[in-house]
């Protein structure tokens, strides 16, 4: 088993960590060469390089004898959704979405003989997954492990790892759901954009992702019998249950804030419901003291002994006749 791994400090912002996959399981090694690990018929390798600046990347690869145009394309990821040979080496990048930074990346991926090679930004963790699996797994075997099933498996547990993910977001929407059913809960706006914004971030990380898998190696492409192939099939398979999943949670997302929305028009109307009842109470309460506010002379009621009090109580009932049929009919409803 693994106790930790042991990382060689290349460049303040780039690792290298190297796995020795055999029939007794998978351990961390140092130390080794690519010439001496392609010797070793009898295990897989894993060196993941954990890069925040593909340049640095670029002239590991440079170092480790790789091909040249590889060393090359690693810099421009976008470019190479589709894996391809460049001599013996198989190269293609794998789309991603970091949940640490909400955003898309890419993880190259780069099979020569016997060793999987992996370069991606540090710290997301992208072949945990892949090497808890073979921790439990090879020990098991008898044989060795295939470095094309090694694709397969690191694959796969970036697909488990988003699907944990979007249960994940899935859940948080209900949760959500359950405080718009509170009355007394205020929920920003900010709320609902941030989450949409990441799911569709999310969504077309799954697409490149999903274009990848659609377009097996070129050279294998016509070969019934190749691993490749297969395996893409498999984890296409996966891919599109992920993928209803995701759209199923957007779905749910966007009939939630349909919701949020018809709330806040509600609550709008009552307020401006509210103010409409107050103009209308007052619209005759003010043309009342409109008329005797006039500075006519002639004017009865002004020498009246209980005109003032007169007045006030007739305000004061069409107050209240005024409130009494709004109630009536519902206004305040």
């Amino acid at each position: 088993m693994l106790d930790g791994p042991v990382c060689f400090r290349i460049h303040k912002m780039m690792e290298k960590y190297i796995y020795e996959i055999g029939n007794k399981g998978i351990k961390e090694v140092h130390g080794k060469k690519m010439p001496e690990m392609e010797q070793n018929d009898s295990c897989s390798y894993i060196i993941d390089i954990q890069a925040d600046d593909r340049n640095d990347a670029s002239k590991e690869l440079q170092k480790l004898g790789l091909h040249a145009e590889i060393c090359r394309n690693i810099t421009e990821p976008s470019n190479h959704f589709q894996f391809d040979y460049f001599g013996e080496a198989l190269y293609g990048e794998l789309a991603y979405f970091s949940p640490q930074t909400k955003k898309s990346d890419y993880a190259g991926i780069i099979i020569h003989k016997n060793i999987l090679l992996s370069i991606h930004q540090a710290n997301e963790g992208i072949l945990s997954g892949l090497i808890k699996t073979f921790n439990e797994f090879s020990e098991n075997q008898k044989n060795k492990v295939d470095v094309e099933f090694l694709l397969y498996v690191a694959i796969f547990a970036i697909l488990t790892n988003y699907g944990k993910l979007i249960l994940s977001y899935r859940e948080k929407i209900e949760e959500l759901a359950l405080d718009l059913d509170k009355k007394d809960t205020t929920i920003s706006p900010k709320v609902f954009l941030e989450s949409k914004s990441q799911l569709s971030v999310f969504s077309r990380a799954l697409e490149k992702l999903f274009f990848t898998l659609s377009f097996p190696p070129t050279k294998d492409i016509l070969d019934d019998n190749s691993k490749y192939q297969s395996y893409f099939e498999y984890l296409l398979k996966s891919m599109g249950i992920i993928k209803t999943s995701l759209k199923r949670t957007e779905e749910r997302l966007e009939s939630l804030n349909d919701h949020y929305q018809l709330l806040l028009q509600s609550k709008a109307n009552k307020r401006l419901n509210l103010l409409t009842i107050i103009q209308a109470i007052f619209v005759p309460l003010t043309l009342v003291v409109g008329i005797y506010g006039m500075n006519f002379v002639n004017m009865p009621e002004l020498g009246f002994k209980y005109g003032y009090f007169i007045t006030l109580l007739l305000m004061a009932l069409v107050a209240f006749v005024s409130l009494f049929y709004f109630k009536k009919n519902g206004w305040f409803g």
